[in-house]
């Protein structure tokens, strides 16, 4: 059984997505669909991109992953379509940038789909379904003409000095609880047995040291720790650490370290 995974900014309030998932069973009976989620933020190609970035490897290989964000002015280029293979699974959607910021350097072949920026959304419609079927079947690449490029979009990159690493928050999930874009990985290589402070907006919240669970903080307490995909996470324990602080996309998080206190 072929799987697809669906991450759009259509939202559940109205028919696209029950039209689009019934057009593709009328077509494909047996696929499996699976949503990522479909409440990313209108276009924003950089929330999308980090919720496929850290979902896509963990499923079987061979699963298709259809990104539906909209924006054909985010294309420079007349067919803006792609399928992607690449760590042995299948990308699909407008290459508006993302496509990069998912997969970093890895390896990847492009089909540049045989849509235009031109085509209405009926024509639009069925040649994606129609793409995702060929998949199902083997066919990636007879769906369209082989690129060697596509657009290019890149993270924000925490910056690292002698006594700092400045990062910054790349994903706020429901909960309140914010992701910065510092690795465990960086987080060691730059500590040396050295204490630090996680700086956020207010001193009172600042946080002292990294914890493995949101249960070894007292009810309101603020928590660092690094999640499962091995970023810093910020959270409020049973509260909102966005709202407590007032923290949104692409703020500021320090960490300061100090070279005469170990820790």
């Amino acid at each position: 059984m072929s799987i697809l995974t669906l991450t759009t900014d259509w939202g559940q309030r109205d028919h696209y997505l029950g039209s689009f998932k019934g057009s593709l069973l009328v077509l494909m009976s047996s696929i499996q669909i699976i949503d990522i989620t479909h409440d990313v933020e209108k276009f924003n190609t950089m929330q999308a991109a980090f919720l496929v970035q850290n979902t896509f490897r963990k499923f079987p290989p061979g699963t298709i992953h259809y990104i539906g964000i909209s924006g054909n002015e985010n294309c420079s280029i007349n067919k803006p379509y792609v399928i992607i293979r690449s760590c042995g699974q299948y990308l699909i959607g407008q290459d508006n940038g993302i496509f990069t910021l998912i997969l970093g350097e890895n390896e990847r072949e492009i089909i540049r789909l045989p849509i235009t920026v031109d085509d209405d959304y009926q024509t639009l419609n069925s040649c994606i379904l129609h793409s995702i079927k060929g998949l199902t079947e083997g066919k990636f690449e007879e769906l369209g003409e082989r690129d060697t490029t596509i657009q290019e979009s890149y993270f924000a990159q925490p910056s690292v000095d002698s006594k700092t690493i400045r990062g910054a928050i790349v994903y706020i999930d429901d909960f309140g609880n914010v992701i910065v874009n510092i690795s465990k990985e960086l987080y060691e290589s730059e500590k040396r047995n050295r204490a630090f402070v996680i700086q956020l907006r207010t001193a009172e919240y600042n946080v002292f040291r990294i914890s493995t669970s949101y249960e070894d903080a007292d009810v309101g307490e603020m928590i660092a720790m690094f999640n499962e995909d091995g970023y810093l996470e910020i959270s409020l324990n049973k509260g909102s650490a966005k709202q407590l602080l007032g923290l949104k996309f692409m703020d500021q998080i320090r960490i300061e370290f100090d070279d005469s206190k170990t820790g």
